[in-house]
């Protein structure tokens, strides 16, 4: 019977090869040779009939392994968009090792005696015994785009060797309730505790195996598509999953797909997949698996690469398995990892497990003193997943006798060069063939490798050129790749590599030296111009030098962010409403002549952002179309350029300005902060300056008039350096890194900076500061921990060490705070208290008299979940507008809310001019989501 005995340790995310007195590992351990012999004895267990398997899970139990798994008959591969992937049991004599029987148990539209599956891939199952006498499995359905995922179980009759005909919806216990397992409910409970990612409609699956401890069955869950992540329990009778705390920090990152455990002390630890940046593992602890630490790569996992990892114990000891990213013969997911430790921080290689036919998502079971495994392999298609294989790992805790043994020689592929002329092979793992050549190419040898990635080195110094899908959706463009590593762009035509519309590429160049490596994914040809040669070589990791170097060929690609972009005055119609996907609030003003100016973010809270204005000449009663588009993209740069955070702000001279940052990508480690501003926002065709960078970062909120007449503004640079492939860029950046104060003495001419404060755990700080009635600044700030303050006594110069303010309670996400005309101060948060909050829900405002001491009132403006980010102003009149967003990916909506100082107090609307819940605009065209399947 497979089990998972309890077991931990404090975890400070430093993590060393194993250096204690006592080793577990023998000296002179081959650990490749142990993963051989291992490899040498799996069994292949799906049906005869099977071309596409996928992460399979397992019981062991009176002798047989009842392994389930992901199966198609059509196809190499799996995805959670292809309908005929349906899960099977293999069952699997230990004794004989010889497969008994297989039984398929859920697919698409599959009627049972209670239900009928809807359409769909049956997805990700996993087993359990329940009792004696049954085996419960379960499944995702899920058809992505069109319905909510649904996980289900059907229970196995050991006695029978049947599955019962009945299937029953699998629950999610969450703070809110209880409710089917669905994404939604996930999603919706992870952004209570501040997870800011969009929702998804499929990827939720049981991940981990189940593990006990005490009398308490655990699993780690995740939302793939969503790269959501947490511990999760299931109750006694095996029909609920209760969510125990969500492990999603950094959010900057890609994280999902983990593995659990517990160390010798107690501590919780997490293992996660991360398909961001340099798609190493991150790791995570937590004292009580409600309150998890953000996540770090550690030493021990060097060069992982996303896929799934397994965290368990067997005995005494603790085996991790990670998928390195070092590939044999150019395949994907060709080298495992398993080390082996008594206490969860020192680590050593027991296997390593190398092979071309892929060696990835493995589980492993102990049964009466030997563990077992069951594995993902495949022989020829790109993906590898083509069938489960199973076997012995070990008598537990055993290290077989490599006495007289040596590792045998494999033979390497032969990869003959090719020759650019139309009809020639171009892949040694796909028949497409070349379709057209420029001039240029003519006759010149290319690499012929796989079309997935590989690692090649200069053998003949010269000028190689590369050739990759130019970026437009579904390519797989790597032009970003090329630029990182120094190659530049050649001024030919897009031509066709072979057919088909994503496949027309760009040519690019680079003189390369005798001795460099290049590394690229999917899809790079490379040529050689006369006299070079390069050659496919084992991956190796990348040095200092190389890491530097292409450091700096990317601070050199930022440089397209200091090019100031376009004010569009004439945006339609293709930035009509019905073209607008998303809807995120920038923020609202007020013009001398009374037009109300709104600005929100289109394209997403991600590298597509773009900034759309609307104004309104009734109040907010209606609004126009579209006016004023801020979009800084180009089909010309290799990497999007965004807006994504900015403001409105009506200044004493009643000029409009627009201030906004651009970067690349999200950001690019330094980004900047510009402006346009419009001496006419009242006219019936405004115009707007050429806009002009201010200083580097971004900003989210207005600036501020101090009593003396100096402008203020909040400039955030933020304290991570560059994010995804900008990670590290402009380190000289560092010591001006934080919630940056800038002033201006010659209305907005120029601006000089004045100061800054370093906030823990900031997440981009947008910061707002009020001027007090001593004269000192009040910063509050955005944090991890919720709003943070700090303050200064002299201009901004210096600010004091920041602490949590009183009574306020926020969760990581925009507030606003600004002082009114009657002295107040005025604060939105979310929370119908002031000293708490449950989520981005309840979005609230209050006064304070006593300048942030003390709060009164709690007018709830919308009450509902997924609003956030608030900005607003006073209007002379005394009346307050606030505009904000709700779910912005899916309904896309910005609204508005007007009302009074009275209403505040009153908790209720009492004037006869407030209203709430007013409609500015609503993202009316929905793209379809990009489909992202567990791979």
């Amino acid at each position: 019977m497979k089990y998972a005995l309890g077991f931990t340790v404090h975890f400070f995310l430093i993590v060393s090869l194993c250096t204690a007195a006592e080793p577990l590992v023998p000296a002179g351990w081959d650990a490749a040779l142990a993963g051989d012999q291992v490899l040498e004895r799996l069994i292949p267990v799906t049906g005869k009939q099977v071309k596409g398997a996928h992460d399979a899970e397992m019981v062991l139990w009176d002798d047989h392994a009842f392994i389930v798994a992901e199966v198609n008959d059509t196809r190499a591969g799996e995805s959670a968009g292809w309908p005929e992937i349906y899960c099977a049991m293999s069952i699997v004599n230990l004794k004989s090792l010889k497969v008994e029987a297989v039984i398929p148990f859920a697919r698409s539209s599959q009627k049972y005696e209670n239900e009928t599956l809807p359409v769909g891939a049956c997805f990700v199952p996993r087993i359990l015994q329940h009792d004696e006498n049954t085996l419960r499995c379960f499944f995702a359905s899920e058809q992505p785009g069109k319905r909510q995922a649904q996980t289900w179980f059907v229970d196995f009759n050991l006695s029978t060797r049947a599955f019962e005909n009945k299937i029953q919806k699998l629950k999610l216990k969450i703070a809110s309730g209880t409710f089917d397992m669905q994404p939604q409910y996930f999603h919706s409970d992870a952004v209570a505790s501040g997870f800011r990612k969009p929702a998804k409609d499929f990827g939720l699956y049981l991940f981990d195996s189940f593990k006990n401890w005490g009398d308490q069955t655990y699993i780690a869950i995740n939302n793939f598509a969503g790269k959501q992540n947490a511990l999760a329990r299931i109750n006694d009778q095996h029909d609920t999953i209760e969510v125990l705390g969500h492990y999603n920090e950094p959010q900057s990152a890609q994280l999902s797909e983990s593995a659990i455990n517990r160390l010798p002390d107690g501590t919780w630890m997490a293992i996660c997949r991360n398909d961001g940046g340099d798609r190493n593992y991150y790791f995570t602890t937590s004292q009580d698996g409600h309150n998890w630490i953000e996540g770090t790569p550690v030493t021990a996992v060097p060069n992982g690469t996303n896929s799934k990892p397994t965290f368990d114990k067997f005995g005494d000891v603790y085996y991790l398995g990670w998928q390195e990213a070092t590939r044999i013969d150019g395949v994907n997911r060709s080298v495992f990892n398993i080390d082996v430790s008594r206490d969860g921080k020192t680590w050593q290689r027991k296997y390593r497990f190398e092979t071309p036919q892929s060696f990835q998502y493995p589980t492993f079971a102990e049964y009466e003193g030997a563990i077992w495994l069951c594995v993902t392999q495949g022989d020829s298609s790109p993906s590898r997943k083509e069938r489960i294989m199973f076997g012995k790992l070990e008598e537990t805790g055993v290290f077989a006798s490599q006495a007289g043994m040596q590792r045998k020689e494999k033979p390497k592929p032969v990869v003959q060069p090719a020759v650019m002329q139309p009809g020639v092979e171009l892949f040694t793992d796909r028949q497409y063939r070349l379709q057209e050549v420029p001039e240029l190419l003519k006759g010149l040898k290319f690499l012929k490798t796989t079309i997935e990635g590989y690692e090649a080195v200069c053998s003949d110094a010269g000028t190689l050129y590369a050739l990759t899908p130019a970026r437009r959706p579904g390519a797989a463009s790597r032009e970003l790749d090329l630029i990182r590593q120094g190659f530049e762009k050649v001024n030919l035509p897009e031509f066709p590599l072979f057919p088909g519309e994503i496949n027309r590429v760009t040519t690019w160049r680079k003189q390369v030296k005798q001795g460099e490596h290049l590394r690229f994914q999917k899809l790079v040809l490379l040529v050689m111009g006369a006299g070079t040669s390069v050659e496919v070589t084992e991956a190796t990791p990348r040095s200092k030098e190389e890491k530097q170097a292409e450091i700096k060929n990317m601070e050199r690609l930022a440089d397209l962010a200091l090019v100031p972009p376009v004010v569009n005055t004439s945006p339609l119609p293709e930035y009509d409403s019905d073209k607008l996907d998303y809807g995120m609030t920038i923020g609202i003003e007020r013009t001398p002549g009374g037009r109300l100016w709104a600005c929100w973010v289109a394209g997403g809270d991600s590298p597509k952002a773009f900034f759309v204005l609307a104004s309104s000449d009734d109040d907010g009663a209606s609004w126009s179309r579209p006016r004023v588009v801020l979009d800084s993209h180009s089909p010309d740069h290799p990497i999007d350029r965004s807006i994504l955070v900015g403001n409105l702000w009506t200044d004493p001279l009643g000029r409009l300005w627009l201030i906004f940052d651009q970067s690349l990508h999200m950001f690019d480690g330094r980004a900047g902060v510009w402006a346009t501003v419009c001496e006419n926002p009242d006219a019936e065709n405004p115009e707007w300056s050429k806009p002009h960078r201010i200083w580097h970062g971004v900003t989210l909120n207005k600036p501020i008039v101090l009593s003396h007449g100096e402008w203020m503004l909040p400039i955030s640079l933020d304290q991570r350096s560059g994010f995804g492939p900008f990670k590290g860029c402009f380190k000289e950046l560092d010591a001006q890194r934080g919630a940056n104060v800038f002033v201006s003495t010659d209305q907005g001419a120029t601006w000089q900076h004045r100061g800054a404060a370093v906030f823990p755990d900031p997440d981009w700080h947008e910061h707002m500061i009020v001027e007090r009635k001593d004269g000192s600044l009040w910063m509050l700030a955005r944090t991890r921990k919720g709003i943070m303050q700090t303050t200064s006594t002299d201009g901004g110069r210096t600010w004091a060490t920041p602490s949590l303010p009183p009574q306020i309670r926020q969760p990581n996400a925009r507030f606003h705070i600004r002082r009114l005309a009657s002295g107040r101060l005025l604060l939105i948060k979310h929370g119908e208290k002031i000293d708490s909050h449950q989520g981005r829900v309840q979005l609230s405002a209050w006064l304070s008299d006593d300048d942030g001491l003390t709060w009164q009132g709690g007018l709830v403006i919308d009450e509902r979940k997924g609003i956030s980010y608030p900005d607003g102003f006073q209007a002379p009149d005394g009346s307050i507008y606030i505009s904000y967003d709700r779910n912005r990916s899916t309904d896309g909506e910005i609204l508005l809310a007007k009302f009074t100082e009275q209403d505040i107090l009153a908790k209720k609307l009492v004037c006869p001019q407030s209203r709430l819940k007013q409609l500015i605009s609503k993202a009316t065209h929905a793209e379809k989501e990009t489909k992202r399947t567990p791979e």
